[in-house]
Protein backbone atom coordinates (compact mmCIF):
# COMPACT_ATOMS: atom_id res chain seq x y z
CA UNK A 1 0.00 0.00 0.00
CA UNK A 2 2.95 2.37 0.61
CA UNK A 3 4.46 1.55 -2.75
CA UNK A 4 1.48 2.55 -4.53
CA UNK A 5 1.17 5.47 -2.89
CA UNK A 6 4.67 6.62 -2.85
CA UNK A 7 4.38 6.14 -7.11
CA UNK A 8 1.25 8.22 -7.16
CA UNK A 9 3.32 10.96 -5.27
CA UNK A 10 5.99 10.24 -7.89
CA UNK A 11 3.63 10.82 -10.51
CA UNK A 12 2.14 13.73 -8.99
CA UNK A 13 5.65 15.38 -8.51
CA UNK A 14 6.06 14.53 -12.28
CA UNK A 15 2.55 16.03 -13.77
CA UNK A 16 3.62 19.20 -11.71
CA UNK A 17 7.16 19.28 -12.68
CA UNK A 18 6.27 19.16 -16.40
CA UNK A 19 3.30 21.71 -15.72
CA UNK A 20 6.24 23.91 -14.15
CA UNK A 21 8.46 23.62 -17.28
CA UNK A 22 5.42 24.10 -19.10
CA UNK A 23 5.09 27.76 -17.61
CA UNK A 24 8.87 28.33 -17.53
CA UNK A 25 9.45 27.44 -20.80
CA UNK A 26 6.49 28.40 -22.92
CA UNK A 27 6.90 31.96 -23.44
CA UNK A 28 10.51 31.49 -24.69
CA UNK A 29 9.10 29.08 -27.52
CA UNK A 30 6.52 31.21 -28.20
CA UNK A 31 8.83 34.43 -28.54
CA UNK A 32 11.09 31.96 -31.26
CA UNK A 33 8.09 30.97 -32.85
CA UNK A 34 7.13 34.67 -33.40
CA UNK A 35 10.34 35.89 -34.55
CA UNK A 36 10.04 33.31 -37.80
CA UNK A 37 6.41 34.29 -38.08
CA UNK A 38 5.02 37.16 -40.97
CA UNK A 39 3.78 40.46 -39.94
CA UNK A 40 0.18 39.17 -41.02
CA UNK A 41 -0.11 35.77 -38.89
CA UNK A 42 1.36 37.82 -36.14
CA UNK A 43 -1.23 39.88 -35.47
CA UNK A 44 -4.09 37.17 -36.93
CA UNK A 45 -6.66 35.85 -34.60
CA UNK A 46 -6.87 33.20 -32.74
CA UNK A 47 -3.11 33.00 -32.56
CA UNK A 48 -1.49 29.38 -33.90
CA UNK A 49 2.01 27.69 -34.03
CA UNK A 50 3.90 27.54 -36.70
CA UNK A 51 4.43 29.49 -39.52
CA UNK A 52 3.81 29.54 -43.45
CA UNK A 53 7.41 31.07 -43.80
CA UNK A 54 8.12 27.25 -43.21
CA UNK A 55 6.41 25.89 -46.30
CA UNK A 56 7.88 25.40 -49.98
CA UNK A 57 4.22 26.57 -51.15
CA UNK A 58 1.59 28.56 -49.96
CA UNK A 59 -1.66 30.50 -50.94
CA UNK A 60 -1.60 33.89 -50.57
CA UNK A 61 -4.21 35.86 -49.72
CA UNK A 62 -5.34 38.60 -52.78
CA UNK A 63 -7.79 40.86 -54.47
CA UNK A 64 -7.89 42.78 -57.77
CA UNK A 65 -7.50 46.40 -57.99
CA UNK A 66 -10.76 48.60 -58.29
CA UNK A 67 -9.26 51.48 -59.93
CA UNK A 68 -6.64 52.81 -62.11
CA UNK A 69 -3.22 52.21 -61.57
CA UNK A 70 -1.85 55.46 -61.69
CA UNK A 71 -4.79 56.98 -59.30
CA UNK A 72 -2.80 56.34 -56.11
CA UNK A 73 0.55 55.21 -56.99
CA UNK A 74 3.71 57.88 -55.38
CA UNK A 75 5.84 57.96 -57.94
CA UNK A 76 8.85 58.60 -55.24
CA UNK A 77 8.33 54.91 -54.51
CA UNK A 78 8.81 53.00 -58.14
CA UNK A 79 12.08 51.80 -59.82
CA UNK A 80 13.14 54.02 -62.55
CA UNK A 81 11.90 50.91 -65.18
CA UNK A 82 8.31 50.92 -62.92
CA UNK A 83 8.01 54.53 -63.22
CA UNK A 84 8.77 54.47 -67.26
CA UNK A 85 6.38 51.12 -67.48
CA UNK A 86 3.43 53.59 -65.82
CA UNK A 87 4.01 56.62 -67.83
CA UNK A 88 4.23 54.74 -70.79
CA UNK A 89 1.05 53.23 -70.32
CA UNK A 90 -0.42 56.90 -70.16
CA UNK A 91 -2.61 58.34 -73.29
CA UNK A 92 -2.36 62.03 -73.99
CA UNK A 93 -6.46 62.29 -73.29
CA UNK A 94 -7.73 60.30 -70.81
CA UNK A 95 -9.40 63.18 -68.03
CA UNK A 96 -6.32 63.06 -66.68
CA UNK A 97 -6.12 58.72 -65.91
CA UNK A 98 -3.85 56.32 -66.58
CA UNK A 99 -4.84 53.94 -69.60
CA UNK A 100 -7.11 51.44 -68.16
CA UNK A 101 -4.69 48.47 -69.09
CA UNK A 102 -2.68 47.35 -66.14
CA UNK A 103 -4.24 45.46 -63.79
CA UNK A 104 -3.43 45.64 -59.98
CA UNK A 105 -3.53 42.61 -58.06
CA UNK A 106 -3.01 43.34 -54.17
CA UNK A 107 -1.43 41.10 -51.94
CA UNK A 108 -3.49 41.10 -48.79
CA UNK A 109 -2.29 40.56 -44.69
CA UNK A 110 -4.56 39.21 -41.94
CA UNK A 111 -7.68 40.50 -41.22
CA UNK A 112 -7.90 42.83 -38.62
CA UNK A 113 -4.28 43.93 -39.83
CA UNK A 114 -3.25 47.46 -39.78
CA UNK A 115 -0.81 47.80 -42.28
CA UNK A 116 -0.65 46.31 -45.41
CA UNK A 117 -0.31 42.75 -46.97
CA UNK A 118 2.54 40.51 -46.96
CA UNK A 119 4.55 40.24 -50.41
CA UNK A 120 6.44 37.62 -50.30
CA UNK A 121 10.24 38.69 -51.35
CA UNK A 122 11.56 35.81 -53.85
CA UNK A 123 10.45 32.28 -55.78
CA UNK A 124 7.59 31.64 -58.06
CA UNK A 125 4.04 33.32 -58.27
CA UNK A 126 0.87 31.73 -59.95
CA UNK A 127 -1.69 34.04 -60.53
CA UNK A 128 -4.62 32.84 -61.75
CA UNK A 129 -7.89 34.85 -62.75
CA UNK A 130 -11.21 32.81 -62.23
CA UNK A 131 -14.83 33.37 -63.50
CA UNK A 132 -17.75 33.06 -61.54
CA UNK A 133 -18.82 29.79 -62.65
CA UNK A 134 -15.38 28.05 -61.80
CA UNK A 135 -12.17 27.58 -64.72
CA UNK A 136 -10.42 30.74 -66.07
CA UNK A 137 -11.69 34.31 -66.02
CA UNK A 138 -13.06 35.51 -69.49
CA UNK A 139 -12.81 39.08 -71.99
CA UNK A 140 -13.68 40.59 -75.06
CA UNK A 141 -10.99 40.99 -77.61
CA UNK A 142 -13.73 43.80 -79.30
CA UNK A 143 -16.86 45.77 -78.12
CA UNK A 144 -19.94 45.61 -80.36
CA UNK A 145 -20.58 49.69 -80.46
CA UNK A 146 -24.04 48.93 -81.51
CA UNK A 147 -25.07 46.54 -78.63
CA UNK A 148 -23.47 49.09 -76.41
CA UNK A 149 -25.30 52.11 -77.69
CA UNK A 150 -28.57 50.18 -77.12
CA UNK A 151 -27.79 49.99 -73.61
CA UNK A 152 -27.25 53.57 -73.31
CA UNK A 153 -30.30 54.65 -75.01
CA UNK A 154 -32.44 51.92 -73.00
CA UNK A 155 -31.45 52.70 -69.66
CA UNK A 156 -31.63 56.73 -70.92
CA UNK A 157 -34.95 56.28 -70.59
CA UNK A 158 -35.51 54.87 -67.21
CA UNK A 159 -36.42 57.36 -65.01
CA UNK A 160 -33.98 57.67 -62.00
CA UNK A 161 -33.48 59.72 -58.73
CA UNK A 162 -32.10 63.01 -59.54
CA UNK A 163 -28.81 62.73 -57.87
CA UNK A 164 -28.49 59.35 -59.31
CA UNK A 165 -29.03 60.99 -62.90
CA UNK A 166 -26.90 63.46 -62.15
CA UNK A 167 -24.24 60.97 -61.65
CA UNK A 168 -24.79 58.63 -64.68
CA UNK A 169 -25.17 61.76 -67.09
CA UNK A 170 -21.37 62.94 -65.80
CA UNK A 171 -20.75 59.20 -67.99
CA UNK A 172 -21.58 60.64 -71.27
CA UNK A 173 -18.30 62.09 -72.49
CA UNK A 174 -17.52 58.58 -72.41
CA UNK A 175 -20.10 57.51 -74.68
CA UNK A 176 -17.72 57.22 -77.41
CA UNK A 177 -15.09 55.06 -75.79
CA UNK A 178 -16.95 51.86 -74.19
CA UNK A 179 -14.55 50.87 -72.12
CA UNK A 180 -14.10 54.29 -70.04
CA UNK A 181 -17.32 54.19 -70.15
CA UNK A 182 -17.89 50.95 -68.64
CA UNK A 183 -14.76 51.40 -66.41
CA UNK A 184 -16.23 54.54 -64.98
CA UNK A 185 -20.01 52.78 -65.09
CA UNK A 186 -18.64 50.32 -62.45
CA UNK A 187 -16.42 52.86 -60.56
CA UNK A 188 -19.62 55.35 -59.80
CA UNK A 189 -22.00 52.22 -58.74
CA UNK A 190 -19.57 50.38 -57.05
CA UNK A 191 -15.79 51.21 -56.36
CA UNK A 192 -15.48 54.96 -55.46
CA UNK A 193 -14.81 56.08 -52.00
CA UNK A 194 -19.15 56.57 -51.88
CA UNK A 195 -20.28 54.68 -54.46
CA UNK A 196 -23.98 54.97 -55.43
CA UNK A 197 -24.72 51.26 -54.04
CA UNK A 198 -23.11 52.22 -50.48
CA UNK A 199 -25.23 50.17 -48.75
CA UNK A 200 -26.16 52.30 -45.84
CA UNK A 201 -26.56 55.71 -48.09
CA UNK A 202 -28.64 53.72 -50.62
CA UNK A 203 -31.10 51.90 -48.16
CA UNK A 204 -31.65 55.12 -46.45
CA UNK A 205 -32.25 56.69 -49.45
CA UNK A 206 -35.24 54.12 -49.94
CA UNK A 207 -36.80 53.80 -46.98
CA UNK A 208 -37.05 57.93 -46.94
CA UNK A 209 -39.94 57.02 -49.01
CA UNK A 210 -43.12 56.28 -47.14
CA UNK A 211 -44.53 53.00 -47.57
CA UNK A 212 -45.25 50.08 -45.50
CA UNK A 213 -43.27 49.38 -42.41
CA UNK A 214 -42.65 45.58 -43.03
CA UNK A 215 -41.11 46.04 -46.44
CA UNK A 216 -39.01 49.22 -44.56
CA UNK A 217 -38.01 46.69 -41.80
CA UNK A 218 -37.00 44.14 -44.79
CA UNK A 219 -34.74 46.76 -46.58
CA UNK A 220 -33.24 47.87 -43.34
CA UNK A 221 -31.68 44.61 -43.20
CA UNK A 222 -29.15 45.06 -46.34
CA UNK A 223 -27.62 47.93 -44.37
CA UNK A 224 -25.90 44.99 -42.78
CA UNK A 225 -22.32 44.35 -44.18
CA UNK A 226 -19.53 44.83 -45.53
CA UNK A 227 -18.52 46.63 -49.09
CA UNK A 228 -21.17 47.87 -51.24
CA UNK A 229 -24.64 46.24 -52.31
CA UNK A 230 -24.17 42.43 -54.81
CA UNK A 231 -26.24 42.38 -57.80
CA UNK A 232 -27.92 39.41 -56.21
CA UNK A 233 -28.95 41.56 -52.99
CA UNK A 234 -30.14 44.32 -55.84
CA UNK A 235 -32.26 41.84 -57.45
CA UNK A 236 -33.99 41.24 -53.63
CA UNK A 237 -34.40 45.08 -53.18
CA UNK A 238 -36.20 45.42 -56.45
CA UNK A 239 -38.46 42.37 -55.88
CA UNK A 240 -39.44 44.22 -52.28
CA UNK A 241 -39.95 47.49 -54.33
CA UNK A 242 -41.84 46.52 -56.74
CA UNK A 243 -44.51 44.84 -53.92
CA UNK A 244 -43.95 48.19 -51.84
CA UNK A 245 -45.48 50.11 -55.31
CA UNK A 246 -48.44 48.60 -55.74
CA UNK A 247 -50.83 49.65 -52.52
CA UNK A 248 -49.37 53.28 -52.13
CA UNK A 249 -50.51 57.13 -53.52
CA UNK A 250 -49.05 57.64 -57.31
CA UNK A 251 -46.46 60.22 -56.98
CA UNK A 252 -45.18 57.58 -54.01
CA UNK A 253 -45.33 54.83 -56.82
CA UNK A 254 -42.98 56.84 -58.83
CA UNK A 255 -40.28 57.21 -56.49
CA UNK A 256 -40.42 53.86 -55.59
CA UNK A 257 -40.21 52.66 -59.18
CA UNK A 258 -36.90 55.35 -60.05
CA UNK A 259 -35.27 53.23 -57.64
CA UNK A 260 -36.35 49.92 -59.09
CA UNK A 261 -35.10 51.54 -62.30
CA UNK A 262 -31.68 52.40 -60.59
CA UNK A 263 -31.12 48.11 -60.55
CA UNK A 264 -32.43 47.77 -63.87
CA UNK A 265 -29.69 50.06 -64.87
CA UNK A 266 -27.35 48.15 -63.57
CA UNK A 267 -28.31 44.84 -64.25
CA UNK A 268 -28.47 46.09 -68.60
CA UNK A 269 -25.04 47.57 -68.07
CA UNK A 270 -24.10 44.11 -66.55
CA UNK A 271 -25.75 42.29 -68.83
CA UNK A 272 -24.00 43.73 -71.52
CA UNK A 273 -20.50 43.62 -69.87
CA UNK A 274 -21.05 39.68 -69.35
CA UNK A 275 -22.13 38.69 -72.36
CA UNK A 276 -19.27 40.81 -74.41
CA UNK A 277 -16.75 38.10 -72.86
CA UNK A 278 -15.87 36.10 -75.96
CA UNK A 279 -12.29 34.87 -75.20
CA UNK A 280 -11.21 33.00 -72.14
CA UNK A 281 -7.80 32.78 -70.61
CA UNK A 282 -6.31 29.49 -71.22
CA UNK A 283 -3.25 29.63 -68.79
CA UNK A 284 -2.27 31.33 -65.21
CA UNK A 285 -0.16 34.15 -65.54
CA UNK A 286 3.30 32.50 -63.76
CA UNK A 287 6.06 34.85 -62.87
CA UNK A 288 9.24 34.96 -60.84
CA UNK A 289 11.33 37.60 -58.53
CA UNK A 290 14.38 39.28 -59.99
CA UNK A 291 16.88 40.37 -57.20
CA UNK A 292 17.15 44.15 -56.73
CA UNK A 293 14.46 45.14 -59.60
CA UNK A 294 10.68 45.80 -59.46
CA UNK A 295 10.15 44.23 -63.02
CA UNK A 296 9.57 40.79 -62.53
CA UNK A 297 10.19 37.83 -64.86
CA UNK A 298 7.38 36.01 -66.55
CA UNK A 299 7.87 32.47 -66.77
CA UNK A 300 4.17 31.35 -68.56
CA UNK A 301 1.37 33.96 -69.31
CA UNK A 302 -1.53 34.01 -71.75
CA UNK A 303 -0.98 36.58 -75.00
CA UNK A 304 -2.56 39.31 -73.75
CA UNK A 305 0.18 40.12 -70.59
CA UNK A 306 2.46 42.39 -71.93
CA UNK A 307 4.57 42.65 -68.59
CA UNK A 308 4.46 42.34 -64.75
CA UNK A 309 5.97 44.65 -62.20
CA UNK A 310 5.81 44.54 -58.21
CA UNK A 311 5.58 47.39 -56.19
CA UNK A 312 5.02 47.10 -52.54
CA UNK A 313 2.32 44.89 -52.00
CA UNK A 314 0.43 45.20 -55.34
CA UNK A 315 1.46 43.25 -58.49
CA UNK A 316 1.04 45.34 -62.11
CA UNK A 317 -0.24 43.50 -64.75
CA UNK A 318 0.19 44.93 -67.53
CA UNK A 319 -1.97 43.57 -71.13
CA UNK A 320 -1.89 43.97 -74.77
CA UNK A 321 -4.59 46.25 -75.56
CA UNK A 322 -7.45 44.79 -73.10
CA UNK A 323 -8.74 46.63 -70.12
CA UNK A 324 -8.40 45.58 -66.87
CA UNK A 325 -11.93 45.98 -66.38
CA UNK A 326 -12.90 42.88 -67.68
CA UNK A 327 -11.49 41.39 -64.66
CA UNK A 328 -12.65 43.36 -61.78
CA UNK A 329 -15.43 41.36 -60.92
CA UNK A 330 -13.03 37.83 -61.43
CA UNK A 331 -12.12 35.82 -58.62
CA UNK A 332 -8.58 35.30 -58.09
CA UNK A 333 -6.25 32.69 -56.48
CA UNK A 334 -2.36 33.65 -56.26
CA UNK A 335 0.05 30.83 -54.78
CA UNK A 336 3.45 31.24 -54.03
CA UNK A 337 6.35 28.33 -54.32
CA UNK A 338 9.66 28.47 -53.42
CA UNK A 339 13.07 25.59 -53.58
CA UNK A 340 14.75 24.89 -50.86
CA UNK A 341 16.95 28.02 -50.52
CA UNK A 342 13.94 30.09 -50.74
CA UNK A 343 12.48 28.15 -47.85
CA UNK A 344 15.18 28.78 -45.81
CA UNK A 345 15.55 32.23 -46.60
CA UNK A 346 12.26 33.38 -46.11
CA UNK A 347 12.56 30.94 -43.05
CA UNK A 348 15.38 33.21 -41.29
CA UNK A 349 13.87 36.80 -43.07
CA UNK A 350 12.93 38.11 -40.19
CA UNK A 351 16.16 37.70 -38.26
CA UNK A 352 18.19 39.33 -42.07
CA UNK A 353 15.54 42.46 -41.73
CA UNK A 354 16.05 42.69 -37.87
CA UNK A 355 19.58 42.76 -38.21
CA UNK A 356 19.75 45.44 -41.10
CA UNK A 357 16.51 47.64 -39.55
CA UNK A 358 19.72 49.38 -36.77
CA UNK A 359 23.53 49.12 -36.09
CA UNK A 360 23.32 45.97 -34.59
CA UNK A 361 26.53 44.99 -34.83
CA UNK A 362 27.74 48.24 -32.94
CA UNK A 363 25.14 47.37 -30.26
CA UNK A 364 26.92 43.78 -29.83
CA UNK A 365 30.37 45.21 -29.86
CA UNK A 366 29.34 47.67 -27.11
CA UNK A 367 26.86 45.18 -25.37
CA UNK A 368 30.17 42.78 -25.31
CA UNK A 369 32.55 45.18 -24.42
CA UNK A 370 31.05 46.65 -21.56
CA UNK A 371 29.55 42.96 -20.18
CA UNK A 372 33.09 41.78 -20.50
CA UNK A 373 35.18 44.99 -18.75
CA UNK A 374 32.50 45.11 -16.43
CA UNK A 375 32.44 41.24 -15.09
CA UNK A 376 36.69 41.58 -15.23
CA UNK A 377 36.45 44.76 -13.05
CA UNK A 378 33.51 43.03 -10.79
CA UNK A 379 35.33 39.79 -10.16
CA UNK A 380 38.68 41.85 -9.16
CA UNK A 381 37.35 44.42 -6.87
CA UNK A 382 34.60 41.82 -5.39
CA UNK A 383 37.18 39.38 -4.73
CA UNK A 384 38.92 41.89 -2.80
CA UNK A 385 36.28 42.88 -0.71
CA UNK A 386 35.04 39.41 -0.02
CA UNK A 387 38.44 38.35 0.82
CA UNK A 388 38.88 41.66 3.36
CA UNK A 389 35.39 40.86 5.06
CA UNK A 390 36.43 37.04 5.12
CA UNK A 391 39.93 36.58 6.21
CA UNK A 392 41.48 40.15 7.59
CA UNK A 393 40.91 41.68 10.95
CA UNK A 394 40.52 45.39 10.97
CA UNK A 395 37.98 47.46 13.46
CA UNK A 396 34.17 47.87 11.81
CA UNK A 397 34.65 45.42 9.60
CA UNK A 398 31.37 43.37 9.97
CA UNK A 399 29.59 47.06 10.52
CA UNK A 400 31.73 47.84 7.41
CA UNK A 401 30.04 44.20 5.55
CA UNK A 402 26.26 44.98 7.02
CA UNK A 403 26.66 48.65 5.02
CA UNK A 404 27.63 46.78 2.33
CA UNK A 405 25.07 44.21 2.27
CA UNK A 406 22.50 47.07 2.97
CA UNK A 407 22.98 48.93 -0.12
CA UNK A 408 21.25 45.87 -1.79
CA UNK A 409 17.60 46.97 -0.40
CA UNK A 410 17.64 50.13 -1.80
CA UNK A 411 16.45 49.95 -5.81
CA UNK A 412 18.94 51.73 -8.17
CA UNK A 413 15.88 53.75 -9.63
CA UNK A 414 15.65 55.83 -6.25
CA UNK A 415 19.55 57.05 -6.78
CA UNK A 416 18.84 57.47 -10.79
CA UNK A 417 18.75 61.12 -10.76
CA UNK A 418 21.59 61.70 -8.19
CA UNK A 419 23.82 58.99 -10.13
CA UNK A 420 22.72 61.10 -13.27
CA UNK A 421 24.15 64.32 -12.38
CA UNK A 422 27.54 62.80 -10.75
CA UNK A 423 27.78 61.72 -14.72
CA UNK A 424 26.73 64.83 -15.83
CA UNK A 425 29.11 67.24 -13.72
CA UNK A 426 32.16 64.29 -14.12
CA UNK A 427 31.61 64.92 -18.02
CA UNK A 428 30.78 61.15 -18.71
CA UNK A 429 28.15 61.25 -20.65
CA UNK A 430 27.67 58.89 -23.59
CA UNK A 431 30.58 57.22 -22.83
CA UNK A 432 31.75 54.15 -21.59
CA UNK A 433 32.98 55.26 -18.43
CA UNK A 434 29.44 55.96 -17.28
CA UNK A 435 28.41 52.45 -18.31
CA UNK A 436 30.92 50.58 -16.99
CA UNK A 437 32.56 52.36 -13.79
CA UNK A 438 29.23 53.05 -11.73
CA UNK A 439 28.49 49.03 -11.90
CA UNK A 440 32.21 47.56 -11.15
CA UNK A 441 31.10 46.14 -8.31
CA UNK A 442 28.32 44.09 -6.82
CA UNK A 443 27.28 43.89 -3.10
CA UNK A 444 25.44 40.68 -4.05
CA UNK A 445 28.80 39.08 -5.58
CA UNK A 446 30.72 40.25 -2.64
CA UNK A 447 28.27 38.71 -0.56
CA UNK A 448 28.47 35.45 -2.59
CA UNK A 449 31.94 35.15 -2.70
CA UNK A 450 32.49 36.12 1.10
CA UNK A 451 30.23 33.32 2.31
CA UNK A 452 32.51 30.74 -0.21
CA UNK A 453 35.45 32.71 1.04
CA UNK A 454 34.96 31.74 5.04
CA UNK A 455 34.39 27.37 4.10
CA UNK A 456 38.02 27.85 3.59
CA UNK A 457 40.14 27.53 6.99
CA UNK A 458 42.10 30.09 8.64
CA UNK A 459 45.03 27.63 8.67
CA UNK A 460 45.16 28.10 5.41
CA UNK A 461 46.32 31.73 5.28
CA UNK A 462 48.23 31.46 8.36
CA UNK A 463 50.31 28.45 6.80
CA UNK A 464 50.57 30.97 3.70
CA UNK A 465 51.46 33.86 5.77
CA UNK A 466 54.02 31.72 7.43
CA UNK A 467 55.83 30.17 3.86
CA UNK A 468 55.88 34.17 3.37
CA UNK A 469 53.09 34.65 0.73
CA UNK A 470 51.11 37.87 0.99
CA UNK A 471 47.22 38.35 0.95
CA UNK A 472 47.16 38.92 -2.34
CA UNK A 473 49.39 36.02 -3.77
CA UNK A 474 47.53 34.03 -0.98
CA UNK A 475 43.97 35.70 -2.46
CA UNK A 476 44.75 34.88 -6.27
CA UNK A 477 46.72 31.58 -5.62
CA UNK A 478 44.74 29.38 -3.77
CA UNK A 479 41.67 31.21 -2.32
CA UNK A 480 39.93 32.24 -6.18
CA UNK A 481 41.27 28.91 -7.34
CA UNK A 482 39.41 27.09 -4.98
CA UNK A 483 36.11 28.81 -5.29
CA UNK A 484 36.34 28.78 -8.61
CA UNK A 485 32.50 27.85 -9.07
CA UNK A 486 31.48 30.64 -6.83
CA UNK A 487 33.81 33.45 -8.56
CA UNK A 488 32.48 31.73 -12.29
CA UNK A 489 28.79 32.42 -11.02
CA UNK A 490 29.50 35.52 -9.68
CA UNK A 491 30.70 36.34 -13.08
CA UNK A 492 27.87 34.75 -15.56
CA UNK A 493 25.27 36.78 -12.43
CA UNK A 494 27.12 40.13 -13.65
CA UNK A 495 27.54 39.40 -17.14
CA UNK A 496 23.43 38.76 -17.88
CA UNK A 497 23.04 42.03 -15.55
CA UNK A 498 25.20 44.23 -17.39
CA UNK A 499 23.99 42.52 -20.70
CA UNK A 500 20.64 43.37 -20.18
CA UNK A 501 20.74 46.84 -18.54
CA UNK A 502 18.08 48.91 -20.35
CA UNK A 503 17.02 52.37 -18.28
CA UNK A 504 20.84 53.21 -17.49
CA UNK A 505 21.78 52.79 -20.88
CA UNK A 506 19.15 54.59 -22.09
CA UNK A 507 19.74 57.51 -20.00
CA UNK A 508 23.38 57.71 -20.26
CA UNK A 509 23.09 57.25 -24.09
CA UNK A 510 22.34 59.43 -26.60
CA UNK A 511 23.64 57.96 -29.74
CA UNK A 512 23.19 54.84 -31.89
CA UNK A 513 27.18 53.92 -31.70
CA UNK A 514 26.99 54.07 -27.53
CA UNK A 515 24.24 51.67 -27.27
CA UNK A 516 23.65 48.27 -26.71
CA UNK A 517 21.29 45.52 -27.59
CA UNK A 518 18.62 46.05 -24.79
CA UNK A 519 18.10 50.02 -25.75
CA UNK A 520 18.21 48.60 -29.35
CA UNK A 521 15.36 46.74 -29.46
CA UNK A 522 13.90 50.03 -29.14
CA UNK A 523 13.89 50.51 -33.11
CA UNK A 524 10.88 47.74 -33.62
CA UNK A 525 8.19 50.19 -31.98
CA UNK A 526 7.37 52.81 -33.90
CA UNK A 527 4.17 55.26 -34.10
CA UNK A 528 1.81 52.76 -35.73
CA UNK A 529 2.37 49.87 -33.34
CA UNK A 530 5.12 46.81 -32.65
CA UNK A 531 6.71 45.26 -35.77
CA UNK A 532 6.55 42.17 -33.26
CA UNK A 533 7.96 39.27 -35.47
CA UNK A 534 11.37 41.39 -36.01
CA UNK A 535 11.35 42.15 -32.41
CA UNK A 536 10.88 38.42 -31.55
CA UNK A 537 14.09 37.87 -33.47
CA UNK A 538 16.11 40.82 -32.19
CA UNK A 539 15.44 39.66 -28.47
CA UNK A 540 16.46 36.10 -29.92
CA UNK A 541 19.74 36.71 -31.25
CA UNK A 542 20.66 39.00 -28.17
CA UNK A 543 20.22 36.22 -25.66
CA UNK A 544 22.00 33.76 -27.90
CA UNK A 545 25.25 34.28 -25.99
CA UNK A 546 23.88 34.55 -22.37
CA UNK A 547 22.29 30.88 -23.30
CA UNK A 548 25.40 29.75 -24.30
CA UNK A 549 27.27 30.87 -21.75
CA UNK A 550 24.65 29.39 -19.00
CA UNK A 551 24.93 26.40 -21.19
CA UNK A 552 28.71 25.90 -20.50
CA UNK A 553 29.21 27.07 -17.19
CA UNK A 554 25.82 25.65 -15.62
CA UNK A 555 27.89 23.22 -13.36
CA UNK A 556 29.61 25.74 -11.65
CA UNK A 557 27.03 28.28 -11.53
CA UNK A 558 24.44 25.01 -9.32
CA UNK A 559 27.60 24.32 -7.54
CA UNK A 560 28.64 28.01 -6.75
CA UNK A 561 25.62 28.77 -4.81
CA UNK A 562 25.98 25.58 -3.07
CA UNK A 563 29.50 26.30 -1.94
CA UNK A 564 27.86 29.96 -1.18
CA UNK A 565 25.62 28.45 1.60
CA UNK A 566 22.68 29.54 -0.64
CA UNK A 567 20.30 26.56 -0.91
Amino acid sequence: MKTKKNKLLQILYYILAFILAAFAIGPLVWMVDTSFKTNSEVLSYPPRWGTVNALSSRKLRASIGKIRSSQNVNSSTLSLESLFSSLSSSPKKTSGLASPNTLIVKILGASGYRGTGTMPRRGVLTISLLSKEGGFAKYASKVSTQDFQKVIMENSKLSLPAYIKKSIDSLEKYRTKPMEYILNFYDAFLYRSNPIFNRIDFINHIVSIKMPSKIKQELLKYKRGIGPLSLKELINIKVLLEEASKDVPKSTATKIRDYENVVSVFKNMDKFFEESKNKKLNDPIKVEFVPHSHKMKILKAPSIVESVYQNGNEIKIKLKGISFVWFINSGIEVTAHYNFWQVLANFFQNYVSAWNSAPFGRYYINSIFIASVTTILNIIFDAMMAFAFSKLRFPGRDKLFVAVIATMMIPYQVLLVANYLTIHNIGWLNTYYALIIPWASSAFVVFLMRQAFNSIPQDFYDAAKIDGASSWKFLWSIVVPISRPVVITGALLTFVGSWNAFLWVLIMTDTASMRTIPVGLQNFTINSGTIFNQLMAAATFSMLPIVIAFMFLQKYFVGGLFRSGIK
